[in-house]
């Protein structure tokens, strides 16, 4: 990783994909598959990416780097090298009729009694397995509805979008297609393969081991009988040119995932990756489903691009958790009021409205007014400490003089 002293610097580290890649990737016998690092004036502080290694104790390391040789040699070997090419054709799978929003839950707020709560119904992948290692297997159909007290009207989907000890989970699972046949069985009909990190203080061979597990572990999925969307993650714009290439090479890939959670998560890195995500789905030359997280913009922006952007959103169930109603403020943007709940039911109905709520917004272009927020439900509104846009009110920096 980084020093201390260059983690300050963390923003100048992100690729910019144009001009001279660092000195040192020139005579990388990995810059074929790498593409090179393109940053900006780092100085002295990188020379190639072997420069994020700065380990005292190697050994105590968990990334990929030829400074570790026997483990490195383990881990290109347990991927079949850095090269996308060399992972079989998957079977086809028809993507099933998904809706544009979709709710993902992480707990449940449901009454005992399971309840029909929309179409879709999103999951963390991991929360959709019992069991650990070798005795991994998949939930079955009536311990989903049991543990989530919900009953999608047509299917689960589950996102591969997870902190990384959930995701690193998968890729030691011994069987994944055994188990892709149980979630299917369970009642999961679409997936996103996990999103193993490309980390940006890291050497690049790291990244390149990330996307050859986000590729294995779609096509087992995919064998499995589960439609699974492919996890697009990279650093660069040469690791989106891999992609599309792996993608034109696999007509079983018919949908695509991204999220905009962590490091994609500010505009000027969100911008940079819808114009990748753009020129990678013009470069396939068919249509793509696109899966996002994170960003209801940035998936609005790249509805002309796709056949269909499906948006996966946990803010509903979390606002719900932490009893906030969602509202449609004055200038038509959405606003959560402070609410009480008493019942199971009470909290049902809060998730339910809030569902629908962010639904629109995220899916229409003209919001409707909310005249009376405090009596749509029939339990009573908390006192307000703030504005209903939840920002204190402010003081006047001048007082108007009396005429």
């Amino acid at each position: 990783m980084l020093s201390t002293d260059a983690i300050r610097f963390g923003a100048t580290f992100k690729d910019v994909g144009q001009g001279q890649p660092l000195l040192g990737c020139g005579n990388c016998i990995d810059r074929s598959v790498c593409g090179g690092l393109h940053l900006r004036n780092t100085g002295s502080l990188l020379v190639s990416c072997m420069s994020h290694c700065n380990c005292v104790d190697p050994s105590k390391c968990d990334f990929v780097c030829p400074r570790k040789p026997e483990e490195y040699v383990r881990r290109h070997r347990e991927v079949d090298g850095w090269d996308l090419t060399n992972i079989p054709r998957a079977r086809t799978v028809e993507v099933p009729r998904l809706s544009d929003w979709i709710a993902l839950l992480q707990g449940n707020l449901m009454p005992r009694r399971v309840t029909v709560l929309d179409d879709h119904v999103a999951l963390p992948l991991t929360y959709a397995l019992r069991g650990r290692g070798h005795a991994t297997r998949a939930r079955s159909r009536q311990e989903l509805t049991q543990d989530y007290g919900v009953r999608p009207r047509h299917g689960w989907i589950l996102s591969g979008v997870q902190e990384d000890p959930a995701v690193e989970r998968i890729w030691t699972l011994p069987d994944i297609s055994r188990i892709a046949r149980q979630l299917v069985h369970a009642g999961a009909i679409f997936a996103t393969s996990p999103d193993f990190s490309t980390i940006l203080d890291s050497p690049r061979h790291d990244n390149l081991h990330a996307m050859k597990r986000i590729a294995w572990v779609w096509y087992h999925m995919t064998q499995g009988g589960l439609c699974t969307a492919l996890h697009l993650n990279g650093r660069t714009d040469h690791d989106f040119v891999r992609w599309a290439e792996f993608i034109r090479q696999q007509p079983a890939v018919r949908a695509v995932a991204f999220e905009f959670l962590t490091g994609t998560a500010t505009k000027q890195s969100a911008d940079q990756y819808c114009a990748r995500l753009t020129t990678l789905a013009r470069a396939v030359g068919r249509d793509l489903v696109l899966v996002i997280r994170g960003n209801a913009e940035a998936a609005h922006s790249l509805r002309s691009v796709f056949k269909q952007v499906v948006f996966i959103d946990s803010t509903a169930y979390m606002r719900s958790m932490k009893r906030r109603k969602a509202y449609f403020n004055e200038s038509g943007r959405v606003g959560y009021l402070s609410v009480s709940t008493s019942t199971s039911r009470e909290t049902q109905a809060l998730l339910r409205h809030n569902i629908q709520t962010l639904r629109f917004a995220s899916t229409q272009s003209r919001l409707p007014p909310e005249s009376d927020l405090q009596t749509q439900f029939n339990f009573q509104a908390l006192p307000v400490q703030q504005n209903t846009d939840d920002k204190t009110t402010q003081i006047p920096l001048f007082t108007q003089e009396e005429t």
